[in-house]
């Protein structure tokens, strides 16, 4: 399918400084999309005179505080070519991002492509975030220990293969990204990943907060409930671990 078309869907809430800038790597790609779908769901509508301008880009004014996970499953429900690639309004493209994407679907055929992560400043790659796996199988079990490199940013899918699956799962607080595309994977659905096309991940930085950590740690256990008779007794374990360490945090932070 050397003619696929692409829909960007990026979900934005109360971030307009970032919006701007993830706009703009869409704008700037050597394959350049279809159509690029901004799902406001932030408190304040954005104001269109801070975004670039372009007749490619719609912005679709949802509910206040919709949730990211609704808002992926608006974008894709509204989108109308053949690959759907999200993209976080924090994060940011590198400019052969969906070239490569492209170029990987139409060699492999897979109905999944994974970009790859870089620290947005440095652009170095982000540690434990470059997983590579040799078939589905292995990418399931992956999957089920950890997050070997699956968000917000980093997904594009074929659009009809996204309905086969549940979506973004928005009872999974965190996580939803990796479990979206582990649904597609236990519904037959093939992944691969294109080493060239790089996200440009905005991390904070900083120590996370105690709503984050409770946040992590409600979304941790949503994940183990959803998907505990497919794991195995070393996965439950392992996931059981990490959210105790989670919550021993939250608790060691509540004494500071």
């Amino acid at each position: 399918m050397s003619k696929l078309t692409i829909s960007v869907v990026i979900p934005t809430c109360d971030r307009p400084e970032y919006l701007r800038d993830a706009l703009i790597s869409v704008l700037n790609q050597t394959v350049p999309p279809q159509e690029v779908l901004v799902i406001d769901n932030g408190l304040l509508p954005v104001d269109p005179n801070l975004l670039p301008k372009s007749e490619l880009i719609k912005v679709i004014r949802a509910l206040p505080h919709f949730g990211v996970s609704q808002a992926r499953n608006l974008g894709a429900i509204l989108a109308c070519f053949d690959m759907i690639a999200f993209l976080d309004d924090d994060d940011e493209w590198d400019i052969c991002y969906l070239e490569s994407v492209r170029n990987k679907h139409c060699k492999t055929g897979v109905n999944v492509v994974l970009g790859r992560l870089r620290d947005r400043v440095s652009k170095q790659p982000i540690t434990g975030k470059q997983a590579i796996f040799y078939d589905e199988k292995d990418l399931i079990k992956k999957i089920l220990f950890h997050n070997p490199g699956v968000v917000g940013s980093n997904t594009s899918v074929i659009r009809h293969h996204f309905f086969l699956g549940p979506g973004y799962d928005q009872s999974i607080t965190t996580g939803q990204d990796k479990a979206m595309v582990l649904d597609l994977l236990l519904a037959g659905k093939s992944v691969g990943r294109a080493e060239t096309a790089w996200v440009d991940f905005r991390d904070g930085g900083a120590r996370p907060r105690q709503t984050e950590l409770r946040k992590l740690s409600e979304g941790k256990r949503r994940f183990m409930n959803k998907y505990w008779k497919i794991m195995s007794w070393e996965q439950r374990f392992f996931n059981i671990f990490i959210w105790l360490q989670i919550n021993i945090r939250r608790l060691l932070d509540s004494f500071c």
